[in-house]
């Protein structure tokens, strides 16, 4: 134990005394050691003043102070070279103890925890899975951000309700919809909104469907605040929680009522007639296929009556389509006041009606039926300030008695019905094989004369006009003939009302009226100069193209206007004389000639006569026939033959077939006649033959 002798001893800072070489590197080092130990504390101390947010402040105080304490003791080494205070040297040693003991026995409890603390690499690394958490969240509210606004400006209707049924939330649209607002829906009940008018199976399904859990998509009925009713097509469906317990219900809906209501339109559109609200022939047949399923159930007749106005295209014509529109829903009101509810009354396109009537036993309960839609039809109808008379047709079939098949009582029906209306219409007929084999016969005419045009069949013949003072012939009437390839020259009366009826009488008149116009200019060129007259249809007369077209056909053929004569029937222009005198006008503008056929056969007004830009008057046939034996008829002849005359128009008689005829009208003043008696209608070439 030398090395503890006091002998030996020599304090710390002193070895100088022994090695004096050596004191100024004890003093420098010291120095050193004294900077060193002072700055740390100072340090310390900055840095802890600066962070407020450390833990156990305290310690690095503590720390801090026995730096200090170090340094000191280093410094009390140098002092004591030249001031030997070892008193002040050994005090700061013990104090430098006593801090270091108690920094040293801390320090060790408080080691775990401070081996706790994240050291910089964590903070930074925390920062970062922090700053990606902040990032998710931030997306997310985004995210919820979007969703809120897309539900509020959504146009979907947004209902959430707890799992009792109480609404939570519903969205703007939904109470737009509704009227009611988000106050007064939130805690009550979706069923605020039922109507009573959805059937209850539907919520039964509803119900039963979001129960387990699953989802519900149907149409609902509901009733708005004001008691409007709405239609909605509905979806549910649970929300569930992370346990996948059913939390909330969800539904989205979207109002429906105007679908709905353009399903119906159109429902209708496709089982009724627009026109006269009266069932169209798709219903017709639906009802008709009814009608034989209950007649072969109860073995009991019905009848099936198809029904056509007698001259309605005259009305067309005449008047336009729009009064022709509101006399066809006259026509079907009329009808349909006259039957049973069980009875079906259908608009089957134009002026075609058919009627259904089911459970009748007797044929004379039948015909009675259609006498009474017969008469009724002929009750005049007030159209636009007219009083308008038609009249109708109707055909008779019977199940079963007549046909058992649909498609057959049908075209036996429709065979009765031209059989009406071959008789002079404004009757009705029962079905029988003769007009079946009428009907079958008119059928062939039409087709045929579809096509008559196209093969050449048609032909134009002249009947020549004389005047009754001279004898000499002034003129000719251009008279259209049909030579069928089976059935030799068709009458026109057969197939002229044909071709009014299918609108062929369009093309026919134009071909007609060119022809005529060629064979004009051939007389022209072999010095025969005269007037021909064409008698021009009521769809003819109503063209719009009318006049262009007949200053076409002229101008090709270089003739003058006053060569062509017009005639058209007295009831064309009496059915809307207002717009027949400014066609008139514009005819007699291009300098033709018109004259008013059939006269005295329709209701003329005298008044309406002198206003027309006519320039004759055509004497019918049937005033004519009898003139020599019959009074009454002399007497007509002489009055039209003095009015026309009094209004400055020729006249002109025809169906003049006899010499005591044409004497009885020369002696009346009639201008001009033709018929038999001064030649038959001839092919152009054979018309000077004669």
């Amino acid at each position: 134990m030398s090395w503890l002798s006091s002998a030996e001893f020599m304090p710390h800072g002193f070895c100088y005394q022994w090695r004096s070489d050596l004191l100024s590197l004890h003093v420098v080092s010291d120095l050193l050691i004294v900077l060193s130990y002072y700055s740390i504390p100072f340090a310390l101390l900055v840095f802890v003043r600066r962070r407020t947010d450390l833990a156990y402040r305290w310690v690095l105080h503590l720390f801090g102070l026995f730096i200090f304490l170090c340094g000191t003791t280093h410094l009390m080494s140098i002092l004591t070279v030249w001031m030997p205070a070892y008193w002040l040297a050994g005090a700061i040693k013990v104090a430098t103890a006593a801090v270091s003991l108690v920094t040293a026995v801390l320090i060790w409890p408080l080691l775990p925890k401070l081996l706790a603390l994240p050291s910089p690499r964590q903070l930074l690394e925390a920062n970062r899975e922090l700053a990606k958490t902040l990032a998710a969240h931030e997306a997310v509210e985004q995210q919820l951000r979007k969703l809120s606004l897309a539900l509020e400006y959504s146009s979907s209707m947004v209902v959430i309700t707890d799992i009792h049924g109480n609404i939570e939330y519903c969205n703007p649209a939904f109470c737009r919809v509704t009227g009611y607002s988000a106050e007064e829906l939130i805690g009550q009940k979706p069923s605020i909104l039922k109507s009573g008018f959805t059937d209850d199976t539907v919520y039964r399904d509803l119900w039963a469907a979001i129960a387990g859990g699953g989802e519900w998509q149907g149409e609902l009925l509901d009733r708005k605040k004001n008691g409007e009713l709405y239609w909605a097509l509905e979806y549910i469906a649970p929300i569930k929680d992370e346990q996948g317990r059913v939390s909330q219900y969800v539904a989205v809906s979207h109002d429906i009522s105007e679908l709905k209501n353009s399903e119906e339109t159109i429902k209708r559109l496709a089982f009724y007639d627009p026109l006269t609200d009266l069932p169209n022939r798709a219903l017709f047949r639906e009802r008709l296929d009814q009608a034989m399923v209950w007649a072969r159930r109860e073995s009991g007749p019905f009848a099936l009556l198809y029904l056509d106005l007698d001259r309605f295209k005259n009305i067309n014509d005449t008047l336009g389509h729009m009064a022709g529109d509101r006399l066809l829903v006259a026509v079907g009101q009329r009808i349909r006041h006259l039957l049973r509810e069980i009875d079906t009354v259908a608009r089957l396109g134009g002026d075609e009606f058919a009627v259904i009537l089911p459970n009748v036993g007797r044929p004379e309960e039948v015909g009675g039926v259609a006498e009474k839609i017969v008469s009724a039809l002929n009750q005049p109808f007030q159209v636009d300030g007219y009083e308008l008379f038609v009249s109708g047709s109707i055909g008779v079939a019977v199940y079963p008695s007549d046909a058992t098949d649909m498609d057959r009582l049908i075209m036996l029906a429709d065979s009765a019905l031209y059989h009406a209306k071959d008789g002079g219409g404004n009757r009705f007929e029962f079905y029988s094989e003769l007009s079946n084999a009428v009907t079958l016969e008119r059928l062939a005419l039409e087709m045929d004369l579809r096509y008559a045009l196209d093969r050449g069949e048609l032909m134009v013949y002249y009947q020549p006009k004389v005047d009754l003072r001279s004898g000499d012939m002034v003129g000719s009437e251009a008279l259209l003939r049909w030579r069928h390839p089976v059935h030799g020259l068709v009458a026109p009366d057969q197939f002229i009302p044909i071709a009014e009826e299918t609108g062929l009488i369009v093309a026919i008149g134009e071909w007609v009226l060119r022809t005529v116009c060629r064979q004009i200019r051939r007389w022209c060129d072999q010095g025969r100069r005269f007037s021909v007259a064409i008698n021009l249809s009521a769809r003819q007369f109503r063209e719009r193209e009318l006049a262009a077209v007949i200053s076409a056909a002229l101008a090709d053929e270089g003739l003058a206007p006053e060569l062509l004569e017009l005639e058209i029937t007295e009831s064309i222009v009496m059915h809307n004389a207002e717009q027949a005198a400014v066609i008139l006008s514009g005819l007699k503008e291009q300098g033709l000639s018109v004259s008013i056929d059939d006269f005295g056969t329709g209701y003329s007004s005298l008044n309406y006569l002198k206003r027309f830009p006519v320039d004759a008057l055509k004497i019918d046939r049937s005033f004519v026939r009898d003139i020599a034996t019959d009074n009454d008829d002399a007497r007509i002849v002489a009055a039209v033959v003095a009015l026309a005359h009094s209004l400055g128009l020729r006249v002109i008689a025809e169906g003049v077939e006899t010499a005591e005829q044409g004497e009885f009208l020369l002696s009346e003043g009639c201008d001009q006649a033709q018929g038999y008696f001064y030649g038959r209608p001839v092919p152009a070439e054979e018309l000077f033959k004669t």
